[in-house]
């Protein structure tokens, strides 16, 4: 008797820790995926507001936290924003630095930003198989002032303030949002 009411103990406090939320946690912030010391943090499915116009979908991204912000939560110290969607007209789309003035912040970095890097600078190939961190330790990751088509499935590659490098590939863009999963050094 004693263990079926342990196990029911046990069962209800799982389902209620399981159940409870975070108060603190966005549903929708992106999750990043970590491992090792050699590993590389992954933020999936992030959307990025193509239409010029969302108040949801996201115009600034801190790899650092992991936080997409969108045009309602902007913080005004932007020390901590690594890359700006900037690019809405779909003749010419584009990420920028967050000191390029895009948007405005106090305290903003310098992001170098390849929007449209070669395949011998990195093959998006590459991307989907790229799990270790020293793999990006090389990039040659130079400002080119390029912008990408609505038709790109490519990569965009940085170089955050910190010295990280990652990788942005796009996956899905229409009219209303780029898609774009991030791969960047810890």
């Amino acid at each position: 008797m004693k263990k079926l009411i342990l196990g029911a103990v046990v069962l209800a406090s799982i389902l209620t820790a399981c159940s409870k939320k975070d108060k603190n946690n966005d549903d929708n912030a992106p999750q990043p995926v970590v491992a090792g010391k050699d590993s590389l943090t992954v933020y999936k499915d992030l959307e990025f507001d193509n239409s010029g116009a969302s108040q949801t979908l996201g115009v600034a991204f801190s790899t650092k936290e992991g936080k997409m912000y969108n045009r309602t939560n902007l913080p005004k110290d932007g020390k901590s924003i690594d890359l700006v969607y900037a690019g809405v007209d779909p003749a010419g789309l584009f990420f920028s630095s967050p000191d390029a003035k895009q948007l405005s912040f106090d305290n903003a970095t310098t992001t170098l930003v390849m929007n449209l890097p070669s395949v011998e600078v990195y093959d998006p190939a590459k991307f989907d198989t790229l799990s270790h961190g020293s793999a990006l330790n090389n990039l040659a990751v130079k400002q080119d002032g390029q912008v990408f088509p609505m038709t790109y499935k490519g990569v965009v590659l940085f170089r955050n303030a910190a010295g990280k490098n990652g990788v942005m590939k796009i996956t899905y863009i229409d009219a209303q949002r780029v898609q774009a999963t991030i791969k960047v050094q810890p």
